[in-house]
């Protein structure tokens, strides 16, 4: 009795939406009951395979930004000065839009490029009181993300004829907005500036074909961002992105 392909189902499962239509269509294969003329069982006929098409492509992605942002400063203000360093973990919901061409080569590998756009909601304040050589001092600090744009190029292997393994490599600008300011009560030092700071960006993700010219993404990718100084403050920004994303394929 020939069986299904196991590879299949395992490239369904690495996504949300593919697992539940795997899942049902192995139950209506659980309860398939058929005989042949002589009386013996016949297996439920395999799931036809979605193919996963390439050519030019657009979609829409929503995931979980998750920033690092390490600062140190160094600030005064006439009898004033402090300086120290801090860690804010900046997080949120983050959407956007991409747009691409991808094409497979010898039925085996494949190559794709890609621009997007996204908007972030990540942020995080941090407020705390320490002792200076002079006195009481409270800290006031915020980083925060706002828009982002990238370029990327996503080579990867194919798994089936319905599911992708690819590794994004590119390159991410993002709009960030870091905050300090100390106090003493009579005096404040500080500073605020918002930048866009560019990084280079890679990960690992995983597509795979769910209904006629429309295909489903997971995927995680890492952007290491440029320094910014501000006023003796300099933030030193990483990014760790989840993100699910909807495809339709004009192919």
């Amino acid at each position: 009795m020939k069986k299904c392909s196991q590879l299949s189902l395992f490239s369904a499962g690495v996504s949300v939406a593919a697992l539940l239509l795997a899942s049902t269509a192995g139950f209506a294969a659980s309860n398939y009951k058929g005989e042949n003329y002589k009386g013996e069982a016949i297996a439920a006929p395999c799931p036809v395979e979605k193919p996963l098409k390439d050519g030019f492509y657009v979609g829409a992605q929503v995931g979980y930004d998750s920033y690092r942002a390490s600062e140190t400063y160094s600030v005064a203000n006439g009898t004033l000065a402090a300086n120290g360093s801090n860690t804010l973990n900046a997080t949120g919901w983050v959407g956007g839009l991409f747009a691409g061409y991808g094409q497979y080569f010898q039925d085996l590998y494949y190559l794709a490029g890609e621009v997007l756009v996204n908007t972030s909601g990540a942020s995080q304040s941090n407020n705390g009181t320490f002792t200076s050589t002079l006195t009481s001092v409270t800290a006031n600090n915020k980083f925060s993300a706002n828009n982002s744009y990238g370029v990327r190029l996503l080579p990867g292997v194919k798994l089936n004829n319905s599911a992708l393994l690819y590794i994004p490599l590119g390159y991410m600008s993002a709009s960030l907005k870091g905050t300090q300011n100390v106090t003493n009560g009579t005096l404040s030092a500080g500073s605020s500036k918002s930048q866009y700071s560019g990084g280079f960006v890679y990960g690992v993700g995983v597509e795979t074909a769910i209904y006629e010219n429309f295909s489903l993404r997971g995927e995680y990718t890492h952007t290491n961002n440029n320094s910014f100084n501000s006023a003796g403050v300099k933030w030193s920004p990483s990014d760790n992105q989840f993100m699910l994303g909807l495809l339709y394929h004009f192919a």
